[in-house]
């Protein structure tokens, strides 16, 4: 080996040493910079055929643990939908209030009981009259304004859907971007790592809209799927379309039928112009999307469902009252007669028969239509699990209402109409397939007066419309609580709260109208729906008004609490696997300074070899 070599050799030594220090210094200037993984050379001894000629650097690599960072994007998706969750129950949280609390549902409706006790006391009284319209006022504004709430919070939603759905397009070109720039400098023998930090930066930005899972190409590419194994970016990067609705109402609901569908869908478009429904295959389920398509379609819709249950409940409580039947015999048929005058749209009549052939009893709920397009109407129509709902078109008059019924009902059942406005319904008679147990009807009060002491206290906003809790046209239960308010003829003249009779021998001071509001908000039990997470579908929270406010209070503050415990636990999660992945990714300074240390004791070898070989040279050429 002639000193030529050596000095080669020192000298790649030195070369291999400062490009190394090169990237300690990189590691340390980057220790704070987001995204930023720690470099390494890799070292080869440097060969040329079986004689070593010395060191050179191969490449630079990032120390990282693929599968870990893998699961790191998953966890971080996760924990940007429960916060997103938590944020929006926080809201919801903050407009019920409290149990008890000064605005408070359950705190308006006690004051409005306490505002008709009152009144029961002095009927004759035209302040305590005018407190009571006030109260009613102030719960029918409190409703209002809850509904308003929610479906503000459901237009946040869906304005952040579409913000996302654009910020998710700009990602994927960034993407698409660096992977060309790996690619290009890959195929060049440059290094790439720098731009895998970028690269990797950008995903973990877009995890925290969706979950996605990556493979790396031969050429450094990252490919990135959906949960679903939809290519979202490879050499290119698809597109992502939503359809953003600018006006939710409490109506405005999602479906996989475009034309029942009324607010916006998240769909991926490819290069080839189709077209997946993102929502519809269940691809956005975590991240920020997940969290906000979740909310707007299913959380806050309960929430509404409950407000709306609520106002339904409250309107109802006061202005229903029952209707008997009486016994009607046809031959050797029996069964009832029942007037069905003062049945309105929305209204039922409650039939129970039973079938000898098994015997199986059946209870039917036939529920007055006025649009014939909205039938047949399902089971969940109303509020009774248990009931056959059969939905009867009334706008053809009595005997097209009885035939309909009796075509439901079936042969072993005669339907027919008497007299104008009376519905009978008698069994086969000696045949004895079946026996009519029970009829008798719901109907809601839609006068202030002479229809007992029941009363229309809370109309829906429509023309002050009667309500009556109609399955179809446009004064439904879905977005009630945006529409109730206080009857302008009470509102106007308060003496209506006492006096439920039209004839002057009706006295200002009579109480019983008071009494009777008094005992249907604070006794009457209301079955509300199973949908509305109060109860179950199967069993239906059955109670008072009163006691159905504070349990929705209580679940939205449950919800809420929960919320807040599931971003707790993700984020010990998270930051549980940020910190394994980070300890092999990270910079440690301390490891870079020893490692610095080590470099610089290197380059002074090798500057050392290579002093001492110019010196013997020298001698060399002295000693010639």
């Amino acid at each position: 080996m002639g000193l030529t070599h050596i000095l080669k050799t020192a000298n790649s030594g030195l070369t291999v040493t400062q490009s190394s220090i090169d990237v300690v210094a990189r590691n340390i200037a980057n220790a704070g910079t987001d995204g930023y993984t720690r470099k390494q050379t890799q070292q080869d001894n440097l060969l040329a055929g079986e004689q070593g000629m010395g060191a050179r650097i191969s490449g630079v690599y990032r120390e990282i643990d693929a599968y870990v960072q893998q699961q790191l994007f998953v966890e971080e998706s996760r924990l940007a939908f429960s916060s997103e969750v938590n944020n929006y129950l926080s809201q919801v949280d903050q407009l019920f209030g409290t149990p008890g609390g000064a605005s408070a549902l359950d705190t308006r409706i006690n004051a409005f009981s306490l505002a008709l006790q009152d009144l029961s006391t002095q009927p004759e009284s035209h302040a305590a009259r005018s407190a009571t319209v006030a109260e009613a006022e102030g719960l029918a504004n409190s409703l209002r304004q809850l509904n308003d709430g929610i479906q503000g919070l459901r237009q946040l939603a869906e304005d952040s859907i579409a913000d996302g759905v654009n910020e998710l397009n700009g990602l994927f070109q960034s993407l698409s971007d660096v992977n060309g720039q790996v690619a290009g400098a890959s195929s060049l023998g440059a290094e790439i790592s720098d731009l895998k930090d970028q690269r990797d930066l950008i995903i973990s930005r877009i995890s925290e809209y969706m979950e996605v899972s990556v493979r790396e190409d031969t050429d450094g590419r990252a490919v990135l799927y959906s949960t679903s194994g939809n290519v979202l970016v490879d050499q290119q990067a698809v597109t992502l379309a939503f359809d953003r609705n600018g006006s939710i109402n409490a109506s405005a609901l999602y479906s996989s039928d475009p034309a029942a569908r009324s607010v916006g869908t998240v769909s991926l478009v490819g290069g080839n112009g189709y077209a997946i429904d993102l929502i519809q295959n269940g691809i956005l389920e975590t991240g920020k999307l997940g969290a906000l398509i979740e909310l707007r379609d299913e959380t806050l819709v309960q929430a509404q469902r409950q407000v709306d249950d609520l106002a339904h409940g409250l309107a109802l409580s006061l202005n229903s009252y029952g209707v008997d039947s009486t016994a009607a015999t046809v031959g050797a048929a029996s069964g009832f007669d029942i007037d069905m005058s003062d049945v309105a749209q929305g209204n039922v009549i409650h039939l129970q028969y039973t079938d000898n052939t098994g015997p199986t009893v059946h209870n039917v709920s036939i529920v007055r239509v006025d649009d014939p397009s909205s039938l047949p109407l399902s089971n969940d129509a109303t509020s009774d699990p248990n009931d056959e709902v059969i939905g009867i078109d009334f706008s053809g008059g009595d005997a097209a209402v009885a035939a309909a019924i009796n075509t439901a009902l079936g042969a072993n059942i005669t339907v027919s109409s008497p007299s104008a406005g009376v519905l009978r319904i008698v069994d086969d008679g000696a045949t004895n397939n079946t026996d009519i147990n029970s009829l008798s009807a719901t109907v809601t009060a839609t006068s202030v007066q002479d229809q007992g002491t029941a009363l229309p206290l809370f109309s829906d906003i429509g023309d002050n419309q009667p309500y009556t809790g109609a399955v179809d046209g446009s004064y439904t239960k879905t977005g009630f609580a945006g529409r109730i308010v206080v009857n302008a003829a009470v509102r106007n003249n308060p003496e209506l709260l006492v006096k439920y009779g039209s004839s002057p021998e009706t006295p200002i001071g009579d109480n019983a109208r008071p009494l009777d509001l008094i005992e249907r908000l604070t006794q009457t039990r209301v079955q509300f729906g199973g949908d509305t997470g109060i109860g179950t579908a199967a069993s239906p929270y059955k109670g008072t008004v009163l006691d159905f406010a504070q349990n929705v209070i209580t679940f939205q503050t449950s919800q809420a609490e929960r919320s807040e415990l599931n971003v707790t636990a993700q984020e010990a999660v998270t930051n549980s696997l940020r910190e394994k992945y980070e300890s092999d990714a990270g910079v440690n300074i301390d490891e870079e300074l020893a490692s610095l240390i080590a470099l610089q004791q290197a380059f002074a070898a090798n500057a050392r070899v290579m002093s001492v070989t110019g010196e013997l040279m020298d001698l060399l050429v002295q000693a010639v």
